[in-house]
């Protein structure tokens, strides 16, 4: 890939998409060795330029299951661009175009993208561009927000017309988007009421021939009952999407974790979850819905496998190289032992030929005995023969949650899902998750063996904040009774479940509560020194 066209460090492979910024390669990271997608923003004025530096950055702090990673950022000649994880799977909007989700799986979604929502807006964030074709669907069933900020904050405002507000778009911007005024988290809330919408009817809740029907609609008509349109839909998804659609942001929830609330009450009573299945988690179902769209309803692993990116299998020429020593040593011995078993058979013949002193005597007293018989030619000995190398077997490794990887000490990156090719036998697979945990599995690859689940505890985020903004000398912060370190802001990645958080305060004031975390939700608490 050394003549392939870079920017930066990384190889540009292929162009996969153009945005209202710039455009988007499939590039390769030379140094990490996994693929990533590559953004650049192609915009002349400097004020754009600038929202777009400031807007990676913010992107950039955001580390959670359910939104995309920004890995870096740099400037290309005068073209700023930031580099994020590579996505695999499909965008939700392909999977809301066949209408014919499951509403587990719909609700699954939901409450992903909630929780990814959730944790940007207790940094301060909002997206201001949810709409499907934002979401993209993992074939793991994770849900990951794609585009956090950063193509929505070049457009301005007054550019409704221009290809950045498009009529799709439209279709999911809240009121107060399209009226100028302030926006905040419940902007997010209402364009994912409109998203919830469309999920469950098949169609937005606002739509018309041109983007002024849509805009009037969104600012003066109240939307269908989603029941109306799709009957199966449960009366309580029904008031949460409706109360999401309101007009008012002061009618519509206070904050996303109270929608997913409701979602979490809808998720646990719809029909199919029996008892036995109501530790069944979102990702998991929204696998069962991929399996199901690929006719593999039985085996929900096979759907996620077949679509999984190989970007560290290695090359057949690589493979080649890797084969050569290990043939080059079976040469080595078996001409060794070919020429050891020749000079002895030669010396053995030689000195076999040449009679002792008593033999001559003999031979001399008895001249009439019959001379002695040669020695018999020895038989040739093969040389050993060369064990072949056996074949390798593609074995597909399923990961969940996504984590780094790596297969006898060589690295495959932080992965869902990918398939590798392994010699057979045993294999000493490490699985990651930075400031969580890590398990060693030792697995033994056979023919049979063609699919390895990792596993590790769900988890989620403990964020604690205090209220003064900078560090209070002598505060400490305790999670189970384990030191977490020092305030201003600190975050915890935590098995989901009960834990107990403890903050005491150098004057010797203490606060002190029980605090329960879900799989990849973050659990914001700000305290305050004295309280």
């Amino acid at each position: 890939m050394s003549t392939a066209k870079r920017i930066g460090k990384y190889e540009i492979a292929e162009q996969i998409g153009v945005g209202g910024f710039g455009i988007v390669y499939k590039a390769w990271d030379p140094f990490i060795q996994r693929w990533v997608a590559l953004k650049t923003c192609n915009a002349t004025d400097q004020e754009a330029t600038q929202r777009f530096f400031r807007e990676a950055q913010l992107a950039g702090a955001l580390q959670h299951p359910n939104i995309t990673l920004v890995y870096d950022f740099g400037i290309e000649g005068e073209n700023p661009y930031f580099v994020q994880e590579f996505l695999t799977g499909t965008d939700l909007d392909d999977l809301v175009a066949t209408n014919k989700m499951t509403l587990d799986a719909i609700v699954a979604i939901l409450l992903q993208v909630c929780s990814g929502l959730d944790y940007a807006h207790s940094r301060g964030i909002i997206h201001r561009d949810i709409k499907p074709a934002n979401v993209r669907v993992m074939e793991d069933g994770t849900i990951k927000i794609m585009d956090f900020g950063i193509a929505k904050s070049l457009q301005s405002e007054s550019t409704l017309t221009q290809t950045g507000v498009a009529l799709g778009t439209a279709g999911y911007l809240a009121p107060e988007q399209l009226s100028g005024k302030p926006l905040d988290t419940r902007t997010d809330i209402f364009s994912l009421g409109v998203m919830a919408y469309e999920m469950v009817t098949g169609v937005r809740p606002f739509a018309g021939a041109n983007l002024s029907n849509v805009i009037y609609q969104i600012l003066h008509t109240e939307p269908v009952a989603p029941s109306k349109r799709s009957p199966n839909c449960p009366p309580a998804l029904e008031k949460a999407i409706l109360k999401a659609l309101a007009k008012d942001p002061a009618d519509r929830y206070a904050s996303v974790r109270d929608f997913a609330q409701e979602l979490k009450d809808v998720f646990a009573s719809l029909p199919r979850r029996g008892a036995s299945r109501r530790a069944e988690t979102t990702t998991a179902m929204v696998r069962e819905e991929l399996a199901r769209f690929a006719g593999t309803a039985t085996s929900p692993l096979t759907a996620a496998t077949e679509l999984a990116v190989r970007p560290l299998d290695r090359l057949p020429a690589e493979a080649a190289r890797a084969e050569r020593p290990r043939r080059r040593r079976w040469l080595i011995v078996a001409l060794a032992a070919a020429v050891v078993i020749a000079l002895g058979g030669a010396a053995w013949w030689y000195f076999g030929q040449i009679p002792s002193a008593p033999s001559i005597a003999r031979a001399a007293a008895v001249p009439t005995a019959a001379p002695t018989a040669p020695p018999p030619t020895p038989t040739p000995v093969p040389p050993p023969t060369a064990v072949p190398t056996p074949e390798k077997i593609a074995v597909a490794f399923f990961v969940d949650p996504p984590s780094e990887v790596d297969v006898d000490g060589t690295s495959l990156g932080k992965i869902q899902s990918a398939r590798i090719a392994l010699t057979p036998g045993k294999h000493l697979v490490r699985q990651r998750i930075a400031g969580y945990r890590e398990r060693v599995t030792e697995i033994d690859v056979t023919e049979a063996t063609r699919q390895v689940p990792l596993h590790l505890p769900p988890f989620g985020i403990i964020s604690v904040v205090n209220d003064l903004g900078v560090p209070v000398q002598g505060t400490k912060v305790f999670l189970d009774g384990a030191d977490l370190g020092q305030l201003p802001l600190l975050d915890k990645k935590v098995e989901a479940g009960k834990h107990e958080l403890l903050v005491t305060w150098p004057d010797g004031g203490k606060e002190q509560e029980e605090v329960e975390i879900a799989a990849g939700e973050t659990v914001p608490r700000t305290v305050r020194p004295g309280s």
